[in-house]
């Protein structure tokens, strides 16, 4: 499903990155700004789970942030279900205070031409640095709703990252938990996910490699590791 939560090879965290790099005195002038990104992943994995069929997948989207501290974004990926495509529309409101950035948000998963499908999920993450590391924890509730069958979903994760030395790479790695709707664990007492990767840029293209696991073993949810190759614009 999207990329702000842990989305390995996609967009990821930057919107909420970007969006807490505002500080709450940035206000005076409320500058919009537009990024764009695009990537090839070899398989889409939401929260360790294949949403590609552990195929290739094509991702993209745009954010809009002002000097404030407010943002929204578009964010899309080819899938193997609903029609073929995943859609999603995002907005909140990122922040700093003393050492911490904070971000708050919401966001509407989508699948065009694919019926009951649509699904709101509300999230909110803290991040500072810890020495060499860039830390942050969250959490992302999804309420019950219909085209969950009445369930909601909670998901909580942490996630760092570090550079390697004086080498062009960087470190990062999560963990997560996953409980209710989308858990999708044989016993149904929570989906654990977690990854570990290697990142770096070459003529402003991000090459990534990551270790991708759950603690289920089926297929689609078994450890694999994902190539990612993306840009900003």
């Amino acid at each position: 499903m999207r990329r702000l939560l842990l989305n390995t090879g996609s967009l990821a965290v930057a919107a909420s990155a970007f969006a807490a790099a505002h500080s709450v005195g940035a206000a005076a002038q409320d500058t919009p700004m537009i990024e764009g990104n695009v990537a090839m992943v070899s398989d889409y994995r939401f929260r360790g789970i294949t949403q590609s069929g552990e195929d290739a997948a094509i991702q993209g989207g745009f954010d809009l942030a002002l000097d404030s501290g407010f943002y929204v974004g578009t964010w899309g990926s080819s899938i193997n279900f609903a029609n073929g495509t995943e859609i999603d529309v995002y907005g909140g409101y990122g922040f700093e205070s003393g050492n911490f950035s904070f971000d708050v948000g919401g966001l509407l998963y989508t699948y065009p031409g694919a019926d009951d499908t649509m699904v709101g999920e509300v999230y909110g993450s803290v991040g500072t640095t810890l020495g060499l590391v860039d830390a942050s924890v969250g959490l992302a509730y999804i309420p019950e709703q219909d085209n969950l069958g009445d369930e909601d979903n909670i998901y909580v994760y942490g996630t760092g990252a570090m550079p390697l030395g004086d080498s062009p790479f960087s470190l990062s790695g999560s963990v997560g938990y996953t409980e209710g709707a989308w858990d999708f664990s044989a016993d149904g007492d929570g989906l654990w996910d977690w990854s570990l990767g290697v990142t770096t840029s070459v003529m402003g293209v991000d090459i990534g490699l990551s270790y991708v696991d759950t603690s289920e073993d089926f297929d689609g949810m078994d450890a694999t590791a994902v190539l990612s190759v993306s840009k900003a614009l």
